[in-house]
This record gives structure tokens, C-alpha cells and sequence, in this order.
């Protein structure tokens, strides 16, 4: 909204010009009374029109004030236009914040993606111990809660301290290894008994065949 001085200024500047190139000339306003037509003259009206003085005569002395009024109105115009631009450049804010940023950059372990990989990791150590997968799950949920809370220098140090630490890292799920029993011995089918060796001599307690092979009487 313009100030009260902007005001002063565009008047002085329009009383300027409209007034600059009548100098001490009076300005009269001339207005027909059959027609309605209304005229401005730096004479006299016609016969029969109505005669009205609007500007009146100005001495030399008013003219140089009104000239010294006008020439003060421009300058003012003119400042006022230059602080305008000046006040309309705009400033470097948002440059340093960015700057910031990127020497600050956000921390992941209190990013969203952290905290679902913590509650992952959680669910995934809570299973039973006993189940076949349980030990893989647990190795693909730490390893995403390392890739989402850490940054990637810390990722690539923590890397590096488990290939320079010599302590057994989980390889993730080892399939159990299963030992059958032997099969158990089954009696063949249909087989014929054994004839009984055809004895020649026989004393109390045993008999014996032609080989000379002894058995129980």
C-alpha cells in the first residue's frame, strides 16, 4: 500500500503536467447549454456558453514552486524506484541452508527405514532356534538394519573390522546332516533245509559222517 509521500509525489508530478505548458496562462472551462458540450480554453468562452475559471492566473513566483515541487517529486520517484529494486533482489537464504545440509547430512539410524529393520531384526531373533530358516533370517535382518541405520562410511568400516577380526561368523543356515540305521536283516524265502549228513558211526554221546565230522545223537 503506498505511503502518504508516494501520494504527495503523484500529485505534484500530474499538477506538473498538466500545468507546466500553460506557464502564467489561466484555464477556463466552457460548457454549452444546448449541446451539454463542455471545453477547456485559455480564452474567453463563446456567445451563450457558461464560463467557469478552473485554474486561475499564476504569478511567477508560483509557477517556480510548482516547477521546484515537481523536480523534488521526480527525485523522490526515482529513489523510491531504486530502493523498490534494490528491496527486490533476492536473498541468498537458501544457498547457506543447503550448504549446511550437506556438511550435516540427516542420520540414518533415526530414519523410518532404521527403525522397521530394528523391529525385523527383533522379530527375526525372537523365532524358534530349532526351525530350519531361523538362523538365515537372522543373518539377512541384522544385515539390513546394518545397510539402513548406518552410514556408508560406517557400513564400510564395520566391514572392515569383521575381515580383520578372526572370530567365526555365522554363515547363515547349515543344513542338518541326517544318519539313517543300517536296515535291519530279513530271513530269505523258500529255501530248502539242509539235509542231514548221512551217518556212519555212532557212539554214545555222538555220530559221525564219511567226512569224519562229528554231531550231537
Amino acid at each position: 500500500m503506498p505511503d502518504r509521500r508516494t501520494i504527495h509525489c503523484t500529485a505534484l508530478l500530474l499538477a506538473a503536467s498538466l500545468w507546466a505548458g500553460s506557464a502564467a496562462a489561466q484555464v477556463t472551462r466552457c460548457s454549452d447549454p444546448v449541446t451539454g458540450k463542455i471545453t477547456y480554453t485559455d480564452g474567453d468562452c463563446a456567445a451563450g456558453q457558461a464560463r467557469k475559471e478552473v485554474a486561475p492566473r499564476q504569478s511567477p513566483e508560483d509557477i517556480q514552486r510548482e516547477r521546484d515541487q515537481a523536480q523534488e517529486a521526480m527525485r523522490l520517484k526515482q529513489e523510491r524506484r531504486a530502493l523498490e529494486a534494490a528491496q527486490a533482489v533476492p536473498a541468498p537464504v537458501e544457498k547457506p541452508r543447503q550448504d549446511a545440509d550437506r556438511q550435516h547430512p540427516p542420520d540414518p539410524a533415526q530414519s523410518a527405514e532404521c527403525a522397521q529393520a530394528r523391529q525385523a531384526l527383533k522379530a527375526a531373533q525372537a523365532r524358534d532356534p530349532s526351525l530350519y530358516d531361523t538362523n538365515t533370517r537372522i543373518y539377512n535382518a541384522q544385515r539390513n538394519e546394518e545397510l539402513a541405520c548406518l552410514t556408508p562410511e560406517e557400513n564400510a568400516r564395520l566391514q572392515r573390522d569383521r575381515e580383520q577380526r578372526p572370530v567365526y561368523q555365522n554363515p547363515g543356515f547349515i543344513p542338518p546332516v541326517v544318519v539313517l540305521p543300517p536296515p535291519r536283516p530279513h530271513p530269505p524265502h523258500n529255501i530248502q533245509p539242509k539235509p542231514r549228513p548221512e551217518m556212519v558211526q555212532c557212539n554214545v554221546f555222538r555220530c559221525f559222517d564219511r567226512q569224519g565230522n562229528a554231531y550231537p545223537r
